[in-house]
């Protein structure tokens, strides 16, 4: 078996960071990436986060990891001076594949958990200063703006189409906290029938720890509590330390785990 990189982007992946495997016929047995992120926001005490992808059906799967790990670490390299992380996705459900991470190393100390939250203790309205109101996702371009601000805060990326499959459900909400011409903060929620998600959530740097994130929540909650919504769920990534604390502050109870991150620390 030989590995390679495509001869061009692929899915908007430099060259360097894909990797082809075929085997003596030539033919493709496994294909592999790896996208390199800066999250001070999401994981201050770690920034930089590598994601890698391995599609294989076994065979080429531990040359695509030497490979994947091999690049990530020349990454790693260029940013020496700031800890980093590289992970990957496992289903829950998935107890051989995340198995066979652990047994390469990788730690299970991460994973996206579903919580059911409450009525944080804020008032469902704007501190003194600020504003709260909807935000416009009648033109594409607003659409195309919200999904910018979110995502610069987000691990994953919230594409066009997931937006507007949540806009079409019966409580879709998107607020925002404002101060004075500059949006500051955004939630997001969604669902239908008695039950609603919260699937956003950000306030920039400058104006964290003052409990703008509490405000929108319990905004957010009150519009839909009287939208006839009675149970409350969002996600909480374990290794970010704001988020399990906003949920605590929510009197967050665990629901499951959605999928693990196993990862390999940089120090």
């Amino acid at each position: 078996m030989r590995v390679f990189h495509p001869p061009q982007t692929t899915n908007g992946i430099p060259p360097e960071n894909f990797f082809v495997i075929a085997d003596s016929a030539n033919q493709t047995v496994a294909e592999g990436f790896l996208i390199h992120t800066y999250h001070p926001y999401l994981f201050a005490e770690r920034p930089i986060n590598m994601y890698l992808n391995i599609q294989s059906r076994g065979p080429g799967r531990d040359m695509m990891l030497g490979a994947l790990l091999a690049r990530a670490h020349q990454l790693r390299s260029q940013t020496a001076q700031m800890k980093a992380r590289v992970f990957t996705y496992v289903s829950a459900q998935d107890a051989p594949m995340l198995s066979y991470y652990l047994d390469c190393g990788f730690l299970a100390d991460d994973a996206l958990d579903v919580v059911e939250i409450h009525m944080p203790n804020a008032r469902p309205n704007a501190p003194m200063g600020y504003d709260i109101g909807h935000v416009p996702l009648t033109k594409l371009e607003e659409q195309q703006m919200l999904l910018f601000r979110m995502n610069t805060y987000r691990m994953d990326v919230l594409q066009p189409e997931l937006l507007m499959r949540y806009m079409a459900m019966p409580h879709f909400m998107a607020l925002y906290i404002s101060r004075g011409r500059e949006i500051v903060g955004e939630i997001l929620f969604t669902g239908e029938g008695g039950a609603a998600k919260l699937v956003g959530l950000y306030v920039m740097p400058n104006y964290r720890r003052l409990g703008l994130a509490k405000s929108l929540i319990a905004a957010g909650m009150t519009y839909l509590t009287d939208q006839g919504v009675t149970h409350f769920e969002a996600d909480v990534i374990r290794r970010n330390v704001a988020q399990c604390m906003l949920g605590q502050s929510c009197g967050a109870t665990f629901i499951r785990t959605a999928c693990f991150y196993p990862g390999i620390n940089y120090e």
